[in-house]
């Protein structure tokens, strides 16, 4: 009995379903990978860096393994659980240089095997020197296929490299021949003799190799299970824009394992770029609303990206992504850390839940990551080290069911979980550097080996101990023999009876079953040998035998327990806590069923749960995970306290401002009794701290559904559901009315209603309470619309007006009115009564009063009552003082005129009083005004005449303004240029009317005249003057004329030929003028006299030099016959006398030298001394 629960639990934990082929992770236990040829960097003073080649090896539990290529053997190496463990592969055994390209290579193969029984690895190869660096995934043997297309990119050329792509073949089985089919359609043949050898094709000419692809021949003895390794790249190229270059190297995955669908996301805060490859015709592609039709071989390369997208395709297809040459690979287009790299992607279809993985910081890598892609809903499962990730998860634009994150790591080696399938990439940048490879893989496989679990029908890679388990193996074809062997047990025929699976691409697949059971009892390793025979079945595999090795492990059951808090409550969430153990190491648990007992499941490790109902239950729980076993069932009993069933009575419909009750009706199962209420109004009130009130009142003071919660305690503390209503709070009415005027005598008082609903309507008002203030009275209370009343007696009522909606929400409005009294008289006073004049407003003030109880309530004025009866103005609020103007018409004549002015005030409408009174209005004078003419500022005063009073009135006038002189005149040159206003006032003699009017007058300017007082002009030469002056448009006149070139400019050329003085007069467009003198000097030319006697006759006693007084800064020489200088003059105010030092000088010849020092030439000459 207990078997068969087993099982049906086993279902609903760990379904599965043999509908496609079976895909194998990236875990094995023999690997094959290559050193291909790549360009070495150089440092500054060119120093080439050769690169190294170093393999990564990491296990879920723990391994060894053995590293071997060429003459190199690592010899056993411990692989410890969840570690990355490398060796250093030499160069000179596994690197493939440029002269080997193209030619079969022995031996060149580099060799990852697991030590046999020992647990399955993954492996990484990461190529690094100098500012090189690239990386990748793996594939072990059972991973490998016989047809692979090739991945690269566009070729750059850089002096002194060797720039090409590479495709490098790796043979995994001996006597292995394939066919390589170029792009221009034709094709070579590659014999591999042994497993190892290596086939590196790099054409040296810049070809991208990209949709070149590479078969097992099918025509070589045993084709069927051939099985090489492809890689493929460049030995360096740049990406996108210059700067800086890296090499490409990524393995290929065979084609069965591409798929139909891939999650890209983009480098972290950088660009991408992606390429598609098909591998059939007519493959149509869906990528970001574009729709890509490709055919065998064709390839789609984007534009530079920076979103996360999916790509699509109808058939089965390949993805590349790219990083971008450093100078251009951030988000913006600009500089940031990296360099070009390659990353073959994994299909979503197949992800992987778990991988372990290394992170390289060889070369300068300084930033190590990982993109993640999962289902949007398990994200939070998604886990590294056993920890939750903190980084955000963003869902992918075009596909919201996926979401993506980017996480900075530091550790070299990182075990990455989730309890869905994802699809990861590890990747790194540092300047100049990168490298980029998945993070692990589920490849498809069209054979391989299955062990199914009797008790829970379960197929699984792994045999669980003390559970019975049948064997089956799937392949792509038929089979004429099969021979089982378990160990080192028998070779034992098995039946040829299969079962056809169909695959997820329509080929077919053959599941065949070894025909016996085995329980087994011990931990280990197992291995089972299957032998066939192959007919031709037209697949393209010729008939022979075929043999198959697989070693599976036994696992242990898993160790189930879970605990849960010891007091638990009815509808209150109790958390549950798996405890229990897979037994397996690296493998934790991933598989959870709990059932709570009451028609509920779940299957999360640590579910939360409510109950609603008390009493006990049984909660049970079995464990398992992917690849191991699952667990018994454990039952546990768990007891419910009574259960609390919450609610409340309250009007569904309340009042804003108004008190709304709230009454609790909650019930309570036997042994318990509610202590505490929570009540929350749901309108961000502070909630009662007093939580003992089973009826609370509350206050809205806003309108609006709010939803109204109760929760119930009781004295054990367990709680009960939140019970909660809607409450629509609703606005109150607004009541208003306008109060009537009325006095005692008048018939009725009629209240005008204008209240209105919240919503300002009245739709919805339901009734009216009046209450008028009159006690005693008849009709002192009314329910009308309208209220009407009669009061008898003047005085004051306080009115009240109560207005109840359709909600049953009332408010009221008092107001005080009073009821006048009769006894109104009406009276005004006229302001400044004995000197009004028409052309003022006449001003009066109201005095009338009302003389028992009120006040006047309207007056009605009449201005001109006699000749106007029908004309007033009318006031409904008159206030006692307040003032009332009016203007009447101008007058015609000069004589005073008489008005007659009326006011009548009322009190209600059957009480009014009226007075009248007579004013006598003054003409005011009637001003003419002509306009004044613009003036210039050097006229003088004036006279102002243009402005008249002309009814002939007897009066006095002025003019005022600014230049207005105490005479009256106008003078500019006090008003200044510019605008200026002129008022003429007129007073007339009688009542002292005034009127004024304003006229501008515009004053002028004078230009300014800027010259010399004097100019100096060489005899017989001409000289031109230097004027300026302020303004623009002028006329100029020089007198007198003669001696200049023109006397109607403004800067003449003078050439008088003796002084005079010249006047210059400057005339504006405006007609204003000035004028300026400027003293015009002729220097006439120096006439020394050639003799004189000094002898005290008062003749020619002193060398006369004619005209050397107009060359002020003349110098005069004199020297004696021996070259001595006798004397010497600045300027000539002394002239010389014949004495030097005060001694005669002696009669003789003397020569003199005169420098007019005016730009002339220099006078000398002899001079006669006569005594």
């Amino acid at each position: 009995m207990y078997r068969w629960v087993l099982i049906i639990w086993a279902l609903l934990c760990f379904p599965f379903v043999n509908a496609e082929a079976q895909n194998i992770s990236n875990e094995g236990t023999d690997f094959w990978a290559v050193f291909p040829t790549h360009d070495p960097s150089r440092n500054n003073n060119g120093t080439v860096n050769l690169a190294n080649v170093r393999i990564y090896i990491t296990t879920k539990t723990s391994s060894e393994v053995t590293v071997t290529c060429g003459s190199f053997n690592s010899g056993p190496v411990n692989i410890p659980g969840n570690t990355a463990v490398w060796v250093d592969v030499p160069r000179a055994d596994s690197y493939i240089i440029v002269g080997d390209a193209n030619s079969i290579i022995a031996n060149k193969g580099i060799h990852v095997q697991v030590t046999p029984g020992r647990d399955k690895v993954a492996v990484f190869e990461h190529i690094y020197a100098g500012a090189r660096s690239a990386a990748s995934l793996i594939l072990p043997r059972e991973a490998l296929g016989r047809e692979y297309y090739s991945m690269n990119y566009i070729q750059d050329v850089s002096n002194g490299e060797v720039n090409r792509n590479f495709l490098v073949l790796v043979a995994a089985d001996a006597n292995t021949t394939l066919i390589v089919h170029k792009k221009d359609g034709s094709s070579f043949k590659v014999d591999f003799a042994n497993a190892g050898d290596v086939y590196e094709y790099a054409p040296p000419n810049q070809e991208d190799l990209t949709g070149m692809y590479v078969e097992v021949d099918k025509t070589s003895p045993d084709n069927c299970n051939k099985r090489f390794a492809a890689y493929s790249g460049s030995t360096s190229l740049k990406i996108a824009c210059n700067g800086s270059r890296d090499p490409l190297f990524q393995q290929l995955y065979p084609t069965g394992s591409w798929g139909k669908s891939y999650g890209v996301v983009p480098f972290i805060n950088r660009r991408h770029i992606i390429r598609i490859l098909a591998q059939e015709d007519n493959t149509t592609v869906q990528f970001e609303g574009n729709v890509i039709p490709l055919n065998k071989g064709d390839f789609y390369t984007s534009g530079e990206l920076t979103n996360s997208a999916l790509v699509t395709a109808d058939k089965r297809i390949s993805v590349a992504q790219y990083s971008l040459t450093q100078a251009c690979s951030s988000a913006g287009g600009t500089e940031i850390f990296g360099d070009p790299e390659m990353v073959l992607l994994n299909p979503i279809e197949f992800n992987v839940k778990s991988t372990t993985l290394f992170s390289s910081d060889k070369e300068r890598i300084t930033e190590r990551y990982i993109n993640v892609l999962i289902k949007t809903s398990a994200t939070s499962t998604f886990k590294i080290d056993g920890t939750p990730v903190n980084t955000m998860w963003t869902p992918v634009p075009s596909n919201p069911e996926y979401s993506f994150t980017q996480i900075q790591i530091n550790a070299a080696s990182s075990y990455l979980t989730a309890n869905e399938g994802f699809n990861a990439i590890a990747y790194g940048f540092g300047d100049h550097e990168s490298y980029a490879y998945s993070a692990g893989t589920n490849l498809a496989a069209t054979t391989y080996f299955l062990v199914t679990n009797k008790i829970t029908q379960r197929d699984a890679q792994n045999a669980c101990v003390g559970q019975e388990s049948d064997f089956k193996i799937i392949l792509p074809y038929l089979v004429a023999k099969i021979t089982w062997k378990l160990d080192d047990g028998p070779e034992e025929p098995g039946s040829l009876d299969h079962v056809i699976i169909p695959a997820a691409d329509g080929t077919l697949t053959y599941e065949y079953k070894f025909g016996r059971s085995e329980t087994f009892t011990e931990l280990r390793s197992h291995r089972i040998t299957i032998k066939i025979e192959l007919p031709n079945d037209g697949t393209g595999c010729l008939s022979g035998e075929a043999e198959f090795s697989y070693t599976f492990d036994v696992y242990p059951l898993p160790t189930v327990d879970f605990q849960f808090p010891n007091e638990n409550c009815a509808d209150t969430e109790i958390q549950f806590t798996d405890a229990g153990l897979s037994n397996i190491p690296g493998k934790p648990l991933n598989k959870w069923l709990w059932d709570f007992g009451d028609g509920t499941f779940s299957t999360e490790q640590n579910p939360k749960h409510i109950f609603s109902a008390s009493g006990p239950f049984v909660v049970k729980l079995s464990v398992g995970l992917d690849e191991g076993c699952m667990s018994d069932v454990l039952p546990k009993t768990i007891t419910i306290g009574p259960k609390i069933t919450t609610g409340f009575a309250a009007g569904l419909v309340g009042c804003i401002n108004k008190p709304h009750t709230f009454e609790d009706k909650s019930i309570v199962e036997a042994g318990a009794t509610i202590v505490k209420w929570h009540w929350d109004f749901g309108d961000n009130t502070p909630i009662p701290t007093d939580q003992t009130l089973s009826v609370v009142q509350h206050t809205y003071t806003s309108l609006g559904k709010f939803k109204v919660t109760l929760v119930t305690e009781s004295a054990t503390g367990c709680v009960s559901l939140l019970y909660s209503k809607e409450i629509t709070i609703t606005a109150l009415p607004i009541p208003k009315f306008i109060l009537p005027k009325i006095c005692s005598s008048d018939n009725i008082a009629e209240f005008k209603n204008l209240s209105v609903d919240g919503d300002g309507t009245t739709a919805s008002l339901a009734s009216y309470l009046w209450d008028f203030g009159d006690v005693g009275s008849v009709g002192n209370a009314s329910n009308a619309v309208d209220g009407t009343h009669k009061y008898n007696q003047p005085g004051l009522y306080t009115v009240k007006l109560t207005v109840t909606n359709a909600n049953g929400c009332s408010d009221f409005i008092t107001s005080d009115f009073t009821v006048n009294g009769p006894d109104v008289e009406a009276k005004f006073d006229v302001v400044n009564k004995d000197n009004l004049c028409s052309n003022k407003k006449v001003e009066i003030i109201n005095t009338s009063t009302v003389h028992s109880v009120g006040t006047v309530i309207k007056l009605r004025i009449y201005f001109d009552a006699v000749n106007k009866p029908g004309e007033f103005i009318e006031d409904d609020d008159p206030v006692l003082n307040e003032s009332y103007e009016h203007t009447y018409p101008a007058m015609i004549t000069a004589d005073p005129k008489p008005f007659t002015i009326k006011m009548v005030a009322y009190s209600g409408e059957s009480c009014s009083n009226t007075y009248p009174q007579v004013i006598l209005l003054n003409p005011s004078p009637i001003i003419s005004f002509n306009n004044i003419p613009a003036v210039c500022i050097n006229v003088g005063k004036i006279q102002l005449t243009q402005a008249s009073e002309t009814l002939g009135i007897a009066g006095d006038s002025k003019y005022t303004g600014l230049g207005i002189t105490e005479d009256g005149w106008f003078d500019p040159s006090v008003a200044g240029v510019g605008r200026h206003d002129i008022t003429y006032t007129f007073t007339a003699h009688n009542g002292g009317c005034e009127e004024s009017l304003t006229k501008p007058i515009v004053v002028d300017p004078i230009p300014i005249v800027t010259l010399p007082s004097d100019l100096y002009i060489l005899e017989g030469g001409e000289k031109q003057i230097d004027v300026s002056v302020s303004s623009s448009g002028n006329t100029y006149e020089w007198s007198p004329s003669e001696g200049i070139s023109r006397n109607n400019v403004l800067s003449p050329t003078f050439f008088a030929t003796s002084d005079r003085v010249y006047t210059l007069t400057v005339t504006t467009a405006t007609g204003c003028s000035t004028s300026e003198r400027v003293f015009v000097h002729v220097i006439k030319s120096i006439e020394p006299t050639n003799a004189f006697s000094p002898n005290g006759d008062g003749v020619n006693d002193v060398w006369v030099i004619k005209y050397i007084e107009t060359y002020v800064a003349a110098t005069v020489d004199i020297f004696n016959r021996y070259g001595e200088k006798v004397f010497f003059s600045q300027g000539y105010s002394i002239p010389f006398d014949g004495n030097y030092q005060g001694i005669q000088l002696p009669v003789g010849t003397y020569y003199y030298i005169i420098n007019p020092k005016n730009g002339k030439k220099t006078i000398t000459g002899s001079l006669t001394l006569i005594r």
